[in-house]
């Protein structure tokens, strides 16, 4: 399929009208699945570090491992990068609410926002720290929800009223 053979949001050219609507609700709708996927495993995960949160990752490996990793950096770099990581993301996130862009399903998010208990245990740290993290991921998740929301919005408006009848 060319990009001639497509109309909006990626639906082809050749469907009639209340097939493009069923289509871009039917995409909506996965793309809110696949966030609640996410936030979901997200809170597995959080789960799981809370459960382990007396977990020190460096102290558990051997000698010669140690040795060869160096000493992990101190839990402030962590809670810098994720800071950064926070702020970057925000910043992507209302850039897509406000052009509108259309919502990506991949799960590179989830890993990004677990890692970071990943990180924190190597420095023992995760009680601490735990807090920040699960909130952080949560707000990035609720605005996630909100750009899935305001486009599937968008997107269903698009055509002239059809959809306020669904």
């Amino acid at each position: 399929m060319t990009k001639n053979d497509q109309s909006k949001g990626g639906i082809p050219a050749h469907m009639n009208q209340p097939q493009k609507i069923r289509a871009l609700r039917d995409n909506g709708h996965h793309l809110a699945r696949h966030n609640l996927w996410e936030l979901f495993l997200f809170l597995l995960a959080s789960i799981c570090a809370y459960n382990v949160r007396d977990l020190n990752l460096f102290a558990m490996a051997s000698e010669p491992l140690r040795q060869l990793l160096g000493y992990p950096p101190p839990a402030y770099m962590i809670s810098t990068a994720l800071a950064v990581y926070f702020g970057s993301s925000v910043v992507l996130g209302l850039k897509a609410l406000a052009y509108r862009s259309k919502p990506t399903g991949t799960w590179n998010q989830l890993g990004y926002r677990s890692a970071f208990y990943f990180f924190y245990s190597f420095t023992g740290s995760i009680a601490e720290h735990f807090l920040p993290v699960l909130l952080i991921g949560l707000l990035l998740y609720g605005l996630d929800q909100c750009h899935l929301r305001l486009y599937n919005q968008g997107t269903m408006h698009g055509f002239d009223g059809v959809s306020e009848n669904l």
